[in-house]
């Protein structure tokens, strides 16, 4: 039996990964042992979702990080070097003033464009960090193959230099569209990555000194669900939802103060919307809280509160979850969101988007949502058209009406956009993904 290691360290790979076709095709194979590695405290409920005779999931402590591995992370990440950074950098320097710190993070930035350098942090890296966590793990299961899911995580960068100290081949994997340019320098080139869609290859090639010819394509895979899935009907989702189907719905996912501290713009949106003559479904975020301060909903405004988790490592979504999401999005005439991953979401349904640009009242660039809009990705997304990016809350009702009496304004573009980030919308992404990882183990087992 050949055993496939799958690393599940981010929360959201639960969705991204085990629950698709990728998944079910490697755990449906009789001659191969799936384990799923995963910080301890989520592994009883992937034990139960996903656990199978052949399927085992481990538990792994994962340590704080400190000491050399911190200072190797921090160096990871000031030696990318991207216009993503660089908004950091100069957030980070306006918030608190340390010009010592902000200096030795542009130096590395600099550095960290030679190929050389990084050739040689990376080398330094898997000589010397520490994988005492999956050393007992590798002992007892000995695996063929590792499928390292989000190579821009530490824990998945141990797993991988793990692997590599034992010869074992890696495939690796860009967990989300965002990743490459405002994470870390890749730390670790597998022999083999997995990729989205070509404008992801390109940037991995670029920033990530992945050959072309070790890149392979899939598409999205939690997606497929979306597009071969039946819809819950519109009167059974609204009812759940106590809303009316007869009337428009306009969905916000606002952000939460993970990212905004002390900004209540929440609320700001709302009065906005109170006079586009819709109904409003207020989503929560998965991580952090929403300030709506004094403000007391209409009528026709519902909160909507996923199971929500202390961090992105311990976020799960499970298939009834993301179901919920989906019909949230088919059911809507039009998102509102802001610089997040709902923005392929909404555009893979095809629906008009709109995006918060502005704050509460007026803040430094270092704490405004303007920031956001300053990311490789975002800017990227906002130069493809296909969404309104809003710089007042009566510019927003502007375009809210426009959208609700004409949901084809900037139809093709958003299609454009879906193209670029999601690739083929075919509900094959999964099969791809697993039926290349069983060519891998395969390969594996004929080269022992």
């Amino acid at each position: 039996m050949k055993t496939l290691f799958i690393t599940c360290f981010t929360g959201l790979i639960s969705r991204n990964i085990l629950s698709t076709k990728a998944f079910s095709l490697l755990a449906d194979e009789p001659d191969v042992r799936v384990v799923i590695l995963t910080i301890v405290e989520r592994a009883p409920v992937l034990g139960r979702e996903f656990g199978r005779p052949n399927v085992i999931v481990e538990g792994i402590p994962v340590p704080p990080l400190r000491g050399f591995d911190r200072r190797l992370w921090v160096m990871a990440t000031n030696l990318l070097n991207t216009r993503t950074r660089r908004v950091q950098r100069r957030a980070k320097f306006a918030r608190d003033g340390n010009a010592v710190d902000y200096l030795v993070s542009w130096t590395f930035a600099l550095l960290g464009s030679l190929a050389p350098v990084r050739a040689l942090f990376r080398t330094i890296l898997s000589v010397s960090v520490s994988t005492a966590e999956f050393e007992s793990v590798f002992e007892r299961y000995r695996p063929d193959l590792l499928f390292a899911t989000d190579v821009y995580t530490l824990s998945d960068v141990k797993c991988m230099v793990m692997a590599r100290r034992r010869g074992l081949k890696v495939v690796g994997m860009v967990r989300s569209w965002d990743n490459v340019t405002s994470k870390t320098l890749l730390s670790f080139v597998p022999q083999c990555v997995v990729v989205n869609t070509e404008l992801i290859k390109e940037e991995v090639m670029r920033y990530g000194d992945v050959p072309g010819h070790s890149l392979f394509i899939t598409g999205i895979p939690h997606y497929d669900s979306y597009r071969t899935e039946g819809r819950t009907p519109r009167s059974q989702f609204f009812a759940k939802l106590n809303l009316d189907p007869a009337k428009k719905l306009v969905l916000f996912t606002p952000p939460s103060d993970t990212y905004l501290k002390h900004d209540p713009i929440t609320p700001v949106v709302l009065r906005a919307l109170e006079s586009v003559g819709a109904q409003v479904l207020v989503r929560k975020a998965l991580v952090g809280e929403i300030d709506l301060g004094s403000y007391r909903l209409k009528p026709a405004m519902v909160i909507d509160e996923p199971a929500r988790s202390p961090d992105f490592t311990e976020v799960h979504l499970d298939p009834a979850a993301d179901r919920h999401l989906a019909d949230s999005i088919f059911h809507s005439d039009v998102v509102i969101t802001w610089a997040s991953t709902m923005i392929i979401d909404a555009a893979v349904f095809g629906k008009p988007i709109v995006l918060v640009g502005f704050d509460a009242a007026p803040r430094p660039y270092a704490k405004s949502i303007r920031q956001y809009y300053d990311y490789d990705h975002q800017r990227r997304i906002i130069e493809m058209g296909g969404v309104r990016l809003t710089g007042s809350p009566e510019e927003l009702s502007r375009v809210v009406r426009a959208y609700l009496e004409n949901p084809e304004l900037d139809r093709p573009l958003r299609e454009r956009l879906v193209a670029a980030y999601c690739g083929e919308l075919d509900g094959r992404a999964g099969e791809r993904l697993g039926t290349y990882l069983l060519e891998k183990l395969r390969i594996e087992e004929k080269e022992k």
